[in-house]
Parts: C-alpha cells; structure tokens; sequence
C-alpha cells in the first residue's frame, strides 16, 4: 500500500512511540516560521549572545539560515571551540567579549557544566536542580554595550537579537537603547523564578519587550525541575509588530 507523507509520518511515530521516543518535523512549524519572518523582513544578521561553544549558530544553519551570525562569548575555553566551529563558516564571525550595560572589565563566575556561567551570582534553587552549574572558579573578561559594539563596526542591518547569559538579559538590553530600533526578532532564555541573583523574571520582561513593539511568536519549555515539573526557564521569541 502506497502512503503519502502525512500518512507515513503518522505510520513511523506509531512505531517508535512505542519504543519510548518520537518523531518530528523539522526544521518544527516555529523554526519555519521564523526563517520566513527574517526572510520577509531582510533581516540579514543574527547576533548570537552567549554563544557558548556555537551551539546556537550551528543549530541556525541546520534548519536553513543562510545570513551572517556573530557570536559573542567571554570564557575563554568555550570561545576557543566556538572559533573552530566558526572557522568553517565565511559568513560567521566571533567575539571573545560578554554584553552588559557598561563597556568595561567585569568578573565572571565560571560553572561545572560552562553554559550556565553568569556574572551574577547562582542561586541555590538553581545549583539543587543541576548540580554541574555550581561555580568553580572566576574568570575577569572584557564586556561592551550592544551598542559600543554596533558603533564601532558601523553595523546598518536589521538584526534577530538572540541572548542566552544567565540572568543578564535585562543588563544586556539595556546597553543596546541606542541600536534596539535595528532589532526585529528577539529571542531570551527568561527565568520563571530567580535562577540568578538580581535577574529580572519572564513577566517583568515579557512586558518590557511587549511596550518596544514586540509580540510573542513562540514559548518553548528550556529547563524544568526534574522532580516537581516545574518550568524554571522558557525560551521567548519576540518579533516586531508591523
């Protein structure tokens, strides 16, 4: 018996269902639909915040972004493999800065596991959910305001903002006042509940994107406590209103 897609779509979940995993689509329906809107809007370049090892730029061009990424990331190690990810890519630049509201030097607090290093300090709900994000050591790094960085390398595109540093969104943010009318898509790891000390949680700002002319486009569960269930971290996309 002949099949069609759909139908064989179906057909292959049910089988692997029962082995304990399952099937999607991909790139998913949301991934689709933000390559769509940065196509529709010439949006032509992804600032990647945080970018760790290049998790994030790698995963971009898995589901079809073809435009530039520039990745910023302040540890050390993690920059160094996120080089060679880069390396391989001609429309992929690096940076071995961290973002914040000030341009200057600040000290950052390394974890076990590196992605969940942050500036500020952890909270104990945070280290008793993931054991490996407790911190190690420090690391002193160089940090910039979004926009000191866009100045200085005289960027005119319309961006896709994409930030993931551990309670330093808000921080962030506010060091890009001047560059944020260039923003079209914007996307945040917010907490639910203080992971970070000092960290501004999901509603407070969701509701400070929403007044900058932003809506929501896709909430995705990032992190939740193994044991309650509870979702302690969701990754937000913001598009522009038009």
């Amino acid at each position: 018996m002949l099949m069609n897609n759909t139908a064989l779509y179906q057909y292959l979940n049910q089988v692997v269902n029962k082995l304990g995993f399952d099937i999607r689509r991909f790139p998913a329906r949301d991934q689709r639909g933000l390559l769509k809107y940065l196509k529709d809007n010439s949006i032509s370049t992804c600032l990647d915040v945080g970018a760790n090892t290049g998790q994030y730029g790698l995963f971009m061009r898995s589901i079809g972004y073809t435009g530039k990424i520039v990745s910023f990331e302040p540890q050390k190690r993690p920059f160094e493999k996120l080089k060679r990810n880069a390396d391989k890519d001609t429309n992929w630049e690096v940076h071995n800065i961290g973002l914040g509201d000030s341009d200057g030097n600040a000290v950052i607090n390394i974890s076990e596991n590196s992605v969940s290093s942050s500036i500020l300090d952890i909270s104990e709900t945070l280290v008793k959910a993931v054991a490996e994000t407790k911190y190690i050591s420090t690391e002193e790094i160089t940090v910039n305001r979004l926009d000191t960085f866009i100045d200085n390398n005289k960027l005119k595109d319309n961006f896709f903002l994409k930030i993931d540093a551990q309670g330093f969104e808000s921080k962030i943010l506010e060091g890009a006042g001047n560059c944020f009318s260039q923003v079209h898509a914007l996307q945040l790891e917010l907490a639910c509940i203080t992971l970070y000390k000092g960290e501004k949680l999901f509603d407070e700002m969701k509701k400070f994107i929403e007044s900058r002319g932003f809506y929501v486009s896709n909430i995705e569960s990032s992190f939740s406590d193994a044991d309650s269930g509870r979702l302690l971290q969701a990754d937000v996309t913001f598009l522009r209103e038009d």
